[in-house]
């Protein structure tokens, strides 16, 4: 299975991407007017219960045919320490799970879809 790698900026922007995605895709990502087909909301949930939650969730997608999706992942403000515990789960499961061979890239949202608290991906086309 191919990871994909994992790049953090100093402003908390993280992305991700196949070796193979062409930049476009990773620049559509970042566009304040990316339309996301659907959404997860990951609040609330633990870790273990986010994991089963987000494969399920794309590889549903998936199949569907959709491509462009938001996970809502929070920003930590309530968990202890104030520490982000479920995007840095979700980011290693999109980078290097079982979900990661469903997705061709990943970003920290747009602003309008969450900013820090949201990751948008895009996903490979069916075969």
């Amino acid at each position: 299975m191919e990871t994909l790698r994992v790049d953090r900026e100093g402003n908390g922007i993280i992305t991700g991407r196949r070796p193979s995605t062409h930049a476009s895709i990773v620049d559509a990502l970042e566009d304040p007017q990316l339309e996301v087909e659907d959404e997860l909301d990951l609040h609330g949930l633990t870790t273990r219960e986010a994991s089963r939650e987000v494969l399920r969730f794309i590889r549903e997608r998936h199949q569907r045919g959709e491509r462009w999706l938001c996970l809502i992942v929070g920003k930590g403000l309530h968990s202890p320490g104030g520490k982000a515990t479920l995007k840095e789960h979700v980011v290693t499961a999109l980078s290097r799970g079982a979900p990661a061979r469903f997705v061709l890239a990943f970003r920290t949202a747009p602003r309008r879809l969450g900013g820090t608290g949201a990751i948008v991906v895009r996903l490979a086309d069916r075969a």
